[in-house]
């Protein structure tokens, strides 16, 4: 025989030996080759094993791996022929101690919390009376209709729009995140996520990595509302506020309108109560200031005034009325000299000329002293103005 045909004869007697079994062991020297394989040796306090698991297979596990876990293997022996090394091949990990999904969850969550996405003061309240709101679920599930049933009963004034989403299996986690971004775009008062009960493996979709960026860096308010009262998800602590089940979720989200209508009635009454006790309170100030005024006697101070002011008036009619006829006397008195003069100028404008400084002058240019000449026609004579 050739080496290689050892190497391949004894691998075929391996792999259909060992074509399955289980292994313990603790993980050492792991490596992640570019090309997507893992390499790494299992040992226990005696031996060790090469241990090689390929990218289409790793690529599901859900937990991180790391030096010093202990864990079950599960796959077969084989010999890499090229150097005739003796190594097994795993299909699968199983943690020892805890659950593979349990653990991939425990791994997140404690990288989610160092980043920072759990923190409370980041958490965005949510409004009491919500007018917009986006549900992200499966439209043809039972949660969703138990849902509907919910705001129907409870508060149906809100506008509601559904973001049909897969919330189950590989592919939801994209579909999840997808809805969340577009009914974060639409700027809703609060957006649920929700999903009914099921299996760790059907929730596992909302334990994504990318989703839990998706919901802490929206802009709009997060409702998680996954599963049972039981069950968490990484959503859950990631969001804003985390509802029990997709029930509670509106009736954590909405108000109650018997509870609503029972307020407005309380209210009403109460506002009555104290617009009846203001009426009250003014009325009973309208009859003090009455009896106030009457005890003063108001009545008979302004009669009084009245005769007063009646007497005032009389006084200032006669003594206008007085001063009116001394102006109109003085009035006719300076009328009369004017008239005097008037006949005067008229009578003597054409009888003589007055002759100043051999000038012809008129009357009004004549001032006390002046010597003139005043002539007619056939008198001349001489006179000084006085």
């Amino acid at each position: 025989m050739t080496v290689s045909d050892l190497n391949e004869s004894a691998k075929a007697l391996l792999e259909s030996h060992f074509n399955s079994i289980e292994v313990e062991g603790e993980i050492s020297r792991l490596t992640k080759h570019n090309s997507g394989h893992w390499y790494f040796t299992l040992k226990d306090e005696k031996s060790a094993i090469s241990v090689a698991m390929y990218k289409f297979t790793n690529q599901n596990i859900k937990f991180e791996i790391k030096d010093g876990m202990k864990v079950t293997l599960i796959g077969k022996l084989s010999i890499y022929s090229p150097n005739g090394s003796y190594q097994f091949i795993a299909s699968r990990i199983i943690p020892i101690g805890v659950g593979e999904l349990e653990l991939a969850f425990n791994q997140l969550k404690e990288r989610l919390a160092l980043a920072g996405l759990f923190n409370r003061a980041d958490k965005k309240p949510l409004q009491k009376y919500p007018s917009k709101v986006g549900i992200i679920t499966s439209a043809s599930s039972a949660a969703f209709a138990d849902m509907c049933k919910v705001i129907s009963d409870r508060y149906v004034l809100p506008k509601f729009y559904l973001f049909n989403s897969l919330v189950q299996g590989n592919s939801a986690p994209a579909n999840l995140i997808k809805m969340l971004n577009l009914a974060d775009s639409m700027e809703l008062d609060v957006i649920v996520i929700a999903r009914g009960g099921g299996s760790k493996e059907d929730l596992w979709c909302f334990n994504d990595e990318g989703l839990a960026y998706a919901i802490y860096e929206a802009k709009t308010p997060i409702i998680s509302a996954i599963g049972h009262e039981i069950d968490y998800s990484i959503s859950d602590f990631v969001a804003d506020h985390r509802s029990l089940t997709p029930t509670a979720a509106m009736v954590d989200l909405l108000p109650d309108s018997n509870e609503l209508h029972q307020k407005l009635d309380i209210f009403q009454n109460t506002l009555e109560a104290i617009i009846s006790s203001k009426f009250n309170k003014c009325e009973s100030y309208l009859n003090l200031a009455k009896a106030q005024i009457k005890s003063k006697a108001i009545e008979q101070k302004i009669n009084l005034a009245t005769l007063t002011l009646d007497s005032f008036k009389s006084n200032l009619d006669n003594f206008l009325h007085k001063k009116f006829n001394l102006a109109q006397s003085k009035i006719d008195k300076f009328e009369l000299v004017f008239k005097r003069q008037e006949y005067f100028y008229k009578v003597t404008k054409n009888m003589a000329h007055i002759i100043k400084d051999s000038q012809i002058i008129s009357l009004s240019e004549l001032k006390s002293g002046d010597e003139i000449t005043i002539s007619s026609q056939n008198l001349c004579k001489q006179a000084i103005i006085k």
